[in-house]
C-alpha cells in the first residue's frame, strides 16, 4: 500500500464521522502530507514530532474526539506497511504523541472559544448599558421637546410626569399637571369609556389605544384631541405605567364639522339640504313618528330672477327660508331647501292632530308678505303637495318622488294651490312618466310606427286624404294608439324630433293620396319646421298641394309671430293648412278671418259633446250655427271621431264635409 492509498482510507474514515467545508481531494492531499510526517517520525526514531501532526489534524477541522479514534484505527494498521520498519515499539509512541498533540490543540481551541464568548458577553453588557443610557437620554429629550402632549401615569390614573406641550395645550401653568389625576383631564361624557379602555390595556386586552376624544382644558372648555396610549412594563414584564401621547385636533375637528355642515346644508339659505331632509325623514319614519311632509314649489320664481336680478332672487330665497323656519317655531320638525326653488317641511303631529290644509294656507299667507330689495317689494307664493301620515315602510325618496309629481300636475292647473297626494293617481302618473321616459329606446328598437286612417268626404264617402298618426307596439302593454302616444309626448322633449320623423315616414308611405298630418304646438312653433317640410317634399316626391298640415288654434292665436310665420311660408309653398281643435276658444273665428286657413278640424271635445245632439240645447244650436259660417267663407270642416251613421248624417246635415273615425276605418 502506498501513501496515497492510505491517505484515501484515512480521509474516508474521517469524513464518515465529521464534516469539514473542503473538497475530498483537498482533504486527501492534506492527510498525505501528515502521513509523510508520521513516516519520518517512525524512521528517525523521534515520536515527539508526531504531536505536531495531532495538532494539525485538529486544526484542520477534524477536532471532534471521534476523529482521533478513527485516525488511530486506520494508522495502526497502515503505517507499518509504509515504513519497512520491523520494530513495532515505535508505532505506539508515535500514535500516542499524535493523540497528545490532538488533545492539546482541542484544549487550546476550547479555551479560545470560551474567551471569545466571555469577551462577547462583556461587550454585549457594555453595549446594552450604553444603549440604555442613550435611550433614556433620547426619551427625555423627546418627552421634553415634543410638540405632542405626553403624560406618564400610573395604572391608577395618577400623573407621574407631563411635558410642557400638554400643559400648554390644555392651558395649565408649567409644572402643575402632575398634581392632577389623568381622569380629571377626560371630558365627563367620555371619562367612563376611556377609563375602561385604559384598564383593558393594563390587563393585556389589546396593545395600544388610539382614539379621537375630548379633554377638558384648565378653563373648563372642551379640547378635541387624538390620544395614543401604550403600556410601560417593569423588569418582570408586568404592566407598570401608561404613556399617553396627545395631539391637538381642534382645527381639524372644526374643519371637518364645517365640511360636514356644507355637505348637509344649503350654502345660500343655511337650511338643511335634500340629503339631510331625507335622513331626518327616514329617522322619523323608522321610529314610527306621526308626521306630514309638505313639498313647496315656488310659483313663477323666474319672474323675480329675470325681472329684477339674481341678487333679488337670492334675497327672496333667504327670506322664504327665514319665514318657513319662523313658522315652524318650536314645533318638532324640519325645514329644508330641496332644490333651486323647492322647499320642504316635515311636521310632527301634535296629540290633537295636524290641519295640513291650514298649514298650507298659512305658509302662503306668510310668504306673500312683501320683502324689499332696493326699494322694490317682492314676494313669493307656493304650490304645495302634502303627504300626511305616511306608513313606516315608506321610503323617503319615493315619498318625495310622489310629491314632485303632484307639484308638476298642480302647476299645470294654476298657481298657489295645495293638494294631498293621491296614491292611486300618483301610481298612474308614475306609469305614464315611465312610459314617456322609455320612448327613445322604443324608437331606436323599431317599436314606433305609423297608423294610417282615411279622411273621407261625408257626402260621397270617398277617400280624399290619408291621415298619418304615431302608434307604439309596446312589448308589455300591446298597441298604444295615437291618442296615448300624443299624451306621452307632452311629457318629453321629443315632440318636434318625432314629428319630423313621422312626416318623413308618412310622405314615403302614402301613394296617390293626399297626406294629412296634425302638428303639435311645439312643432308649429319650431323655427326649422319649413326646412323640414321642404326636405321631406324633396326626398319623397310628394307634391306640396297634396300635403295638409294641422295646426292647433291655441298656437296660432297667441300672436308671438313664429307659428304665423311658419303658416304663411307653408301656404306660399302650396301646403294646405288645417286649423285643429276648432270650436271651443274665442280665438277660433279670429284665426279664420286673419290667417290663410284651408280647413278646420273640429275639437274632439266638441264632437264628443254632440254624440247624441239635443236640438234644443244651446251648445248643439251654437255648433249647428258655427259650421255653416265657416263653410260660407270657403273653408272645409273636418269632423274627427265619427263612429256611427247617425253622427255622420248629423254633421253632414249642419254643413261638415269631411270626416274621420272608426266608421270609415
Amino acid at each position: 500500500m502506498d501513501r496515497a492509498e492510505l491517505a484515501i482510507r484515512w480521509a474516508a474514515a474521517l469524513t464518515q464521522v465529521a464534516y469539514v467545508a473542503r473538497d475530498r481531494d483537498v482533504i486527501e492531499r492534506e492527510l498525505a502530507d501528515l502521513l509523510g510526517a508520521l513516516v519520518a517520525c517512525l524512521r528517525a526514531d523521534g515520536p515527539d514530532e508526531a504531536t505536531g501532526v495531532g495538532r494539525a489534524l485538529a486544526e484542520s477541522g477534524f477536532h471532534q474526539p471521534v476523529c482521533v479514534r478513527v485516525s488511530i484505527d486506520v494508522l495502526s494498521s497502515g503505517l507499518p506497511r509504509l515504513t519497512e520498519v520491523d520494530d513495532a515499539t515505535r508505532l505506539p509512541g508515535v500514535l500516542a504523541a499524535l493523540a497528545a498533540g490532538f488533545a492539546d490543540a482541542t484544549r487550546r481551541r476550547l479555551f479560545a472559544e470560551q474567551q471569545d464568548l466571555r469577551d462577547a458577553l462583556v461587550h454585549a453588557r457594555n453595549t446594552v448599558e450604553r444603549d440604555l443610557r442613550a435611550s433614556e437620554a433620547r426619551f427625555g429629550e423627546v418627552f421634553t421637546t415634543s410638540a405632542l402632549g405626553m403624560v406618564i401615569s400610573d395604572l391608577g390614573g395618577g400623573v407621574a410626569r407631563a411635558n410642557e406641550a400638554l400643559e400648554e395645550m390644555l392651558g395649565y401653568k408649567p409644572g402643575t399637571l402632575f398634581r392632577k389625576r389623568l381622569d380629571d383631564l377626560f371630558h365627563p361624557q367620555d371619562r367612563a369609556y376611556l377609563r375602561t379602555r385604559y384598564d383593558e390595556l393594563a390587563d393585556g386586552v389589546g396593545h395600544q389605544l388610539d382614539e379621537r376624544t375630548r379633554f377638558l382644558r384648565a378653563d373648563g372648555e372642551t379640547q378635541w384631541v387624538r390620544v395614543a396610549v401604550s403600556v410601560l412594563r417593569d423588569r418582570d414584564d408586568l404592566p407598570d405605567h401608561h404613556v399617553t401621547m396627545v395631539q391637538d385636533i381642534s382645527d381639524l375637528h372644526l374643519l371637518e364639522h364645517h365640511i360636514s355642515h356644507q355637505g348637509t346644508h344649503d350654502p345660500l339659505t343655511g337650511l338643511p339640504n335634500r340629503q339631510a331632509f331625507v335622513g331626518r325623514l327616514e329617522e322619523a319614519l323608522g321610529t314610527g313618528q306621526e308626521v306630514s311632509v309638505l313639498h313647496l314649489g315656488l310659483d313663477d320664481f323666474a319672474v323675480t330672477n329675470d325681472g329684477i336680478g339674481r341678487a333679488a332672487g337670492d334675497h327672496l330665497l333667504r327670506e322664504v327660508a327665514a319665514r318657513l323656519t319662523q313658522l315652524l317655531g318650536e314645533q318638532p320638525g324640519i325645514v329644508a331647501r330641496l332644490a333651486g326653488d323647492e322647499f320642504a317641511m316635515m311636521l310632527e303631529h301634535p296629540p290633537g292632530g295636524l290641519d295640513v290644509g291650514g298649514v298650507a294656507t298659512e305658509i302662503n299667507d306668510v310668504l306673500s308678505e312683501p320683502t324689499y330689495v332696493d326699494g322694490q317689494g317682492i314676494a313669493a307664493w307656493a304650490t304645495i303637495a302634502v303627504v300626511s301620515l305616511p306608513s313606516a315602510d315608506t321610503k323617503p325618496d319615493e315619498l318625495l318622488r310622489a310629491t314632485d309629481i303632484a307639484l308638476r300636475k298642480l302647476k299645470q292647473r294654476g298657481r298657489r294651490q295645495w293638494c294631498v297626494v293621491d296614491p292611486v293617481q300618483n301610481q298612474l302618473y308614475r306609469e305614464q312618466y315611465r312610459l314617456a321616459a322609455t320612448i327613445p329606446g322604443a324608437w331606436e328598437n323599431g317599436e314606433l310606427g305609423l297608423e294610417l286612417r282615411p279622411v273621407v268626404a261625408l257626402a260621397e264617402r270617398t277617400v280624399v286624404a290619408t291621415e298619418a298618426l304615431l302608434r307604439w307596439e309596446h312589448p308589455e302593454y300591446g298597441v298604444l294608439g295615437p291618442q296615448r302616444c300624443a299624451e306621452l309626448l307632452l311629457d318629453t322633449g321629443l315632440s318636434v324630433l318625432l314629428g319630423h320623423w313621422v312626416l318623413g315616414q308618412a310622405a314615403a308611405a302614402v301613394e296617390g293620396s293626399a297626406l294629412y298630418l296634425e302638428l303639435s304646438a311645439e312643432q308649429v312653433a319650431d323655427p326649422d319646421l319649413v326646412m323640414q317640410v321642404r326636405r321631406v317634399l324633396g326626398e319623397s316626391g310628394l307634391d306640396a298641394d297634396r300635403l295638409e298640415l294641422g295646426m292647433p288654434v291655441c298656437s296660432l292665436s297667441i300672436g308671438d309671430g313664429v307659428a304665423e310665420d311658419n303658416l304663411g311660408v307653408l301656404v306660399d309653398l302650396g301646403v294646405r293648412t288645417v286649423l285643429t281643435d276648432f270650436g271651443h276658444t274665442r280665438g277660433d273665428l279670429a284665426c279664420l278671418e286673419d290667417l290663410p286657413i284651408h280647413s278646420v278640424r273640429m275639437s274632439g271635445a266638441v264632437v264628443s259633446r254632440v254624440v247624441r245632439p239635443d236640438p234644443a240645447a244651446l251648445f248643439t244650436r251654437s255648433v249647428a250655427g258655427l259650421v255653416p259660417m265657416v263653410r260660407e267663407v270657403g273653408i272645409s270642416v273636418l269632423v274627427p271621431g265619427i263612429s256611427t251613421e247617425e253622427q255622420a248624417k248629423w254633421w253632414m246635415g249642419v254643413g261638415a264635409d269631411l270626416g274621420t273615425g272608426p266608421l270609415f276605418s
